[in-house]
């Protein structure tokens, strides 16, 4: 599966050789991230963050919970070597304490 990801990734990219960032041309979501229709192994179609699929093309599936985001800070960068992991999960924590705190 992840040879049909990496094919899927690099015909999708055109490649800023200022920043290297591999630039997604596919789907855009409304906050500006890319994002793929995927079909897993039972044949369900779900959309996925172009930036995962990457991530899981080029480097490996990602433990539950974890997802992938750029540190070159473009929200369009699929490049496997712009990405690193965070845990969703406390994300979600520290942006709802966050918010309690601003009120």
């Amino acid at each position: 599966m992840s040879q049909r990801y990496q094919e899927l990734i690099k015909a999708s990219v055109s490649v800023d050789k200022d920043s290297d960032c591999w630039l997604w041309r596919g789907q855009i979501s409304n906050s500006g991230y890319g994002r793929l229709m995927v079909r897993d192994e039972h044949r369900q179609t779900r959309i996925e963050s172009a930036q995962q699929i990457s991530y899981i093309a080029f480097i490996n599936t990602p433990a539950d919970g974890m997802m992938a985001r750029q540190v070159c800070g473009n929200r369009l960068c699929v490049n496997p070597q712009h990405l690193e992991l965070f845990d969703a999960r406390t994300r979600s924590q520290r942006l709802s304490a966050l918010n309690i705190q601003q009120r």
